[in-house]
């Protein structure tokens, strides 16, 4: 029997490897201080169950979002039917064109009109509209595919954009998961603040700038084109729109205040430098979610694509405003229906509970193979400690979430190693049995188990994949450490186990193995 120099050197590898990805998330901060900074960065993160911290459950108003589609649809459908000479389209005649939250409807004057009127409406529509016919009267209806796609994308551009946001407050490791149709989870372990986390990501930061108009408020009259806005009537034309922002930052005015800086790409710089020229000597006003922000007068044109911000902002105000920009607007408004905070003190709790599951599970497994094989038994046990050390590591690793039901998962994994331990012993001790040597019964007892385990892992593997694709919070966590587990038990058992026990048939050299 000839030792791979190659396996041992593997073996030593991933278990030096293993170990020191563990260390730090085992040991004190005093400890980690005098660590090499190479081995720090790399933690087990907590879950919310075990560090504590805040859970938030948002839904999102997605009717809102087709009620403003079938608007624009509405304009589409005006846009198409009107004359167009670059297109070399002539108009068509139409009246009654009505818009409700789930219809839009129209009356073509002339009949002969009725089929180029439908193949404008599909081809601008791309084929996500269904159109009846009523005599004259066209109704105009989303497909439920179109409708399950805009709330589809309006949930996912959500999840995104609350993500952006709460990575900028610096909390490591939160979970943001889409849950039914309409509504996300937010889980921030660690959160000590979460009235402002609820606060930044609740917010639209719809932001756009209008012109103000200067004739309207001298005379009182508001015009169909105008509309007041915190006493201050606007045009309702957008004169440049939050979507151009690129960019923005935290800084100080000439007196020292707080105030946040913008940069436009180059469509959004277009149209400010216009507005700022056009209106020199005269305000315009920024609005911000439907609320006025500011109505600055423009003393010169600003030209570059770099605008500020000037109120009276806090610190913090100013933080959370140019982290919203910086992020985006959300394409709906998101309405908290549950909150709750996890204290530390639970989590700890949890943790040690856990904790003292696994590990009187661990000691009683440890001891029964022991008492059962004998040093069969002590090879065993080595493999299964290594087992539990690349869990660990993976967890580290990967930057994996450990949540109490994950450590439910390491408690099964325990017992789930074990088990191809004993198919490979019980196949060896009927070889012993039959009269085979120490290396015939360690051979065949591997070849011989090798299919079973694989079998056995891979369906397992594969209930995990699965878990950990479809479900959420406590399915996940628990897949996580499943998933790991049966990696590390395919290596441990399959690769470390019968290395342990070639090296002892060779250098032992027993004529028979004692089962």
């Amino acid at each position: 029997m000839k030792i791979s120099k190659s396996k041992f050197f593997i073996i030593s590898f991933v278990l030096i490897i293993s170990i020191l990805l563990t260390i730090p998330s085992f040991v004190s901060q005093d400890v980690k201080n005098k660590l090499p900074k190479s081995l720090l960065g790399n933690e087990i993160s907590l879950g919310l169950d075990l560090k504590g911290g805040a859970y938030i459950l948002l839904e999102a108003d997605t009717d809102a979002v087709i009620k403003e589609r079938y608007n624009i649809l509405k304009d589409t459908i005006r846009k198409e039917l009107r004359a167009d000479k670059s297109q070399n389209r002539k108009l068509i005649p139409y009246s009654n064109l009505n818009g409700t939250s789930n219809l839009v409807s129209v009356v073509i004057k002339n009949h002969d009109d009725l089929e180029d009127a439908r193949k404008r409406i599909r081809s601008a529509t791309m084929g996500e509209v269904n159109i009846e016919t009523l005599g004259n009267k066209l109704n105009m209806v989303y497909t439920s595919a179109a409708i399950a796609k805009i709330k589809s994308d309006v949930l996912t551009n959500s999840i995104e954009i609350v993500r952006r946001r709460v990575d900028s407050l610096g909390n490591k490791e939160p979970s943001i998961q889409k849950q039914g149709e309409n509504r996300i989870m937010v889980q921030l372990p660690g959160a000590d603040n979460p009235e402002r986390v609820k606060e930044l990501i609740g917010k639209t930061a719809k932001m756009t700038f209008h012109e103000v108009d200067e004739e309207a408020m001298v005379s009182g009259n508001v015009p169909l084109d105008s509309q007041i806005i915190d006493g201050i009537v606007v045009k309702k034309r957008v004169a440049v729109s939050g979507d151009t922002l690129t960019d923005s930052k935290v800084a100080y005015d000439q007196n020292g205040r707080p105030a946040v800086t913008t940069s436009f790409n180059t469509l959004g710089a277009r149209d400010f430098a216009k507005l700022t020229e056009d209106n020199v000597g005269k305000r315009f006003a920024i609005v911000l979610d439907g609320r006025i922000l500011s109505a600055p007068v423009i003393q010169e044109p600003i030209k570059g694509g770099y605008g500020q911000i000037t109120g009276n902002f806090s610190v913090q105000e100013a933080n959370d405003l140019s982290t919203m920009l910086r992020s985006g607007a959300l394409p709906c408004e998101l309405t908290v229906v549950e909150e709750r905070t996890v204290g530390a003190g639970l989590g700890a709790d949890s943790i040690a509970k856990g904790s003292f599951a696994s590990i009187l599970g661990l000691i009683i497994v440890l001891v029964f193979m022991v008492i059962t094989y004998g040093l069969l038994g002590v090879f065993s046990d080595i493999v299964l400690v290594f087992n539990i050390i690349l869990i660990f590591a993976g967890l580290a690793l990967t930057g994996a979430t450990l949540t109490l039901p994950g450590i439910a998962g390491i408690a099964l994994n325990i017992g789930m190693a074990v088990d191809a331990n004993i198919l490979i012993f019980e196949r060896m001790r009927e070889e012993t049995r039959n009269g085979m040597s120490a290396i015939k019964s360690i051979e065949s007892g591997f070849d011989s188990a090798f299919s079973a385990i694989m079998d056995s892992n891979i369906t397992t593997l594969a209930s995990g994949i699965i878990m950990f694709q479809f479900g959420t919070g406590p399915i996940k966590g628990f897949a996580v450490t499943l998933i790991m587990g049966i990696l590390a038990s395919l290596f441990t058992n399959i690769t470390c186990l019968k290395f342990i026990m070639e090296t002892w048939a060779k250098n032992g050299k027993p004529k028979k193995i004692d089962l």
